[in-house]
């Protein structure tokens, strides 16, 4: 869930959280909160902010992108960073050196001549991830991840994560159309074999605070369905780990509990969750939520075979979202008319000659149409 999705729901639960029913005139101002979402990335000497506009919970639409601002980070010595406006709410800097002595704080100025500004943030590390490993779980498989600190200097975490996997389309089209004539594809115009990425939008964050040592065992990453098309051939996720503050875990745990008691009437009512974001102007009614922060980030990837699954998994039936119903068969002098993808020539024998091609539709023989790429990851 991002993060200015979090915020209207707590939005809305302030608002709603009344024992006698009552249907309240929300106005559209409600939802019109900043949201920023910041870090200084000392690994790859990055930093990305991404600025939106809040939604409401069950919004259809996505948030609305802040595109006009102006962005830079601030250190303590007056130095400025300037980042550059990438598109669709996102402000990037890359290639830059990092003082882990030193700390930082944000600067935004929206195109409406909304100013704010971010407490400074000390840099902290983040120690290697020990491991990511999955286990079978009730129909299908949970993925863990396992770190620890020998200095004892994390105690807060959070996790990101971004998955890819391999799938197929139900048919090969082998033959595309070109100028009403059919010709066979090259490797390069394949579209049988897709890749697909997916980034991680739930809140993940743990602290070995309560432990006697600074130790995360087995923290639950995400779980998916032995029926998933995942799994189908090859699925990989890499996990991401940094280092939070105790004030930067504070808030990401309270939007994370918040969001999760939005709909039981006796659930407790939400606080309000401050960021270390604000406006400039001591009189400024503009809402904000968000956190800028920075530090090492740690990664690690796996990557899960199909073969390397348990045989209970193995046994679960994936149905095709194809079958031989939808192949059709199409004479070769109606190819030029058609809109089906062409899959393999029929040759006749006596003709000596191709008569007809079979064929099916995109969302049978094109892999493509399910939002996937046939460009093969650099780390596949």
């Amino acid at each position: 869930m991002k993060l200015s999705q979090l915020v209207s729901g707590i939005t809305i639960a302030l608002i709603l959280g009344c024992v006698e029913p009552y249907e309240p005139k929300i106005n559209k101002e409600v939802f019109d909160i900043l949201v920023v979402d910041g870090y200084i990335n000392t690994t790859d000497r990055s930093a990305k902010v991404r600025l939106s506009r809040a939604v409401p919970v069950d919004a259809e639409m996505p948030p609305s992108q802040e595109n006009d601002a102006t962005v830079f980070i601030e250190d303590e010595g007056g130095t400025m960073y300037y980042l550059n406006n990438s598109g669709l709410g996102m402000y990037i800097a890359s290639d830059l050196e990092w003082d882990e002595s030193k700390r930082y704080r944000l600067h935004v100025l929206t195109g409406a001549d909304e100013e704010y500004l971010s407490d400074y943030v000390t840099l902290k590390s983040s120690p290697p991830i020990d491991s990511v490993v999955w286990k079978p779980d009730v129909g299908g498989i949970s993925i863990y991840v396992n770190t620890h600190d020998d200095e004892a200097n994390s105690t807060f975490y959070e996790w990101t994560y971004e998955e890819t996997w391999e799938y197929r389309s139900s048919f090969n089209s082998t033959y595309k159309v070109v100028d009403g004539l059919p010709y066979m594809r090259t490797s390069d115009e394949q579209i049988y074999t897709c890749w697909s990425t997916q980034a991680s939008t739930k809140l993940l964050v743990g602290t070995s605070e309560q432990l006697s040592s600074d130790v995360i065992r087995d923290f639950p990453i995400i779980s998916i369905p032995g029926e998933s098309s995942k799994l189908t051939l090859r699925y990989s996720i890499q996990v991401q780990q940094r280092t939070l503050s105790r004030e930067e875990f504070d808030f990401k745990r309270q939007l994370e509990r918040t969001t999760e008691s939005l709909g039981g009437l006796f659930d407790a009512m939400p606080s309000a969750v401050v960021g270390n974001i604000r406006s400039t102007h001591s009189t400024s009614t503009n809402p904000v939520l968000g956190y800028f922060s920075g530090g090492g980030v740690s990664k690690q990837r796996i990557f899960i075979n199909y073969y390397d699954l348990p045989n209970e998994i193995l046994a679960i039936r994936r149905p095709p979202l194809c079958n031989e119903d939808n192949i059709n068969t199409i004479p070769v002098e109606e190819v030029a008319s058609t809109t089906d993808l062409l899959i393999y020539p029929i040759f006749s024998q006596s003709a000596n000659a191709i008569v007809a091609y079979t064929s099916a539709a995109s969302r049978c023989a094109d892999c493509t149409f399910f939002g996937g790429t046939t460009t093969r990851p650099d780390f596949w």
